[in-house]
């Protein structure tokens, strides 16, 4: 899968979006969590305390379901969050790590309505497969999904996130400088550098972490990108 930047930006105040686009486009058949569980399609028990703190996950449909990472876990005891992105198996039962019970980069769709104006600046692409935000010149984050049809259902949550961000920071003094070409050059030359270093994965397809100037993960699965999320180095993913 070939990944471009849009080269025109989006902004409003201090956040700057460069939309991310795919120049082919997989039919990927995944099933994102959230709308999983709302069909009953997956179930999730708390797995009796044991360490490390995993859930068990049972997938009963037909289809993988893609549970991205730092995604709040809902329908247990406690609400928990996942440490990386993994595709649960049709059929599967899994045991799904989890790392803290703080709220998750996804868990803002409650709060999307109430920032319908402010996406009005940050309309979503034909074939747009991820987000590239910066606030300022500081690089928040870069997350893209396998095909248009996955991140569409995660554009609005994932703008309302990144607005939540710019909101939160403290105002400058002076405007701030605004990200522009070169940061976008930096980024991506920073990503082709990174390593990717193999890690260990319960679910279907290969995870992977990166190491280098920027920090994150990329899951595989079948030789196509499920998802890949980026950090700056220092930031947990």
């Amino acid at each position: 899968m070939l990944l471009a930047f849009s080269e025109t930006p989006q902004r409003r105040g201090p956040l700057t979006v460069f939309p991310v686009v795919s120049a082919d486009q997989p039919d990927l058949s995944y099933l994102l969590m959230t709308d999983a569980v709302q069909r009953g399609v997956v179930t999730l028990e708390d797995n009796g305390g044991v360490t490390p703190p995993c859930l068990v996950a049972r997938n009963t449909g037909s289809d993988p379901v893609l549970l991205l990472d730092c995604e709040t876990l809902l329908g247990v005891s406690e609400n928990h969050s996942t440490h990386q992105s993994l595709l649960l198996g049709p059929g599967s039962t899994t045991k799904v790590p989890i790392s803290c019970m703080d709220p998750g980069k996804w868990s803002c769709r409650d709060l999307e309505e109430r920032f319908a104006v402010s996406q009005a600046s940050f309309p979503l692409l034909k074939h747009q497969v991820g987000i590239l935000a910066f606030l300022g010149r500081d690089l928040l984050g870069l997350d893209a999904l396998g095909c248009p049809t996955l991140y569409a259902s995660l554009h609005r949550r994932l703008v309302t996130g990144y607005l939540i961000t710019a909101m939160a920071a403290k105002p400058e003094r002076e405007p701030p400088s605004m990200a522009d070409a070169d940061d976008l050059l930096t980024l991506a030359m920073a990503l082709e550098e990174a390593e990717r270093v193999p890690s260990p994965n319960v679910g279907h397809g290969e995870y992977a972490t990166l190491r280098g100037a920027v920090t994150g993960g990329e899951l595989r699965h079948n030789g196509h990108l499920v998802h890949l999320s980026v950090f700056p180095t220092g930031v947990p993913a």
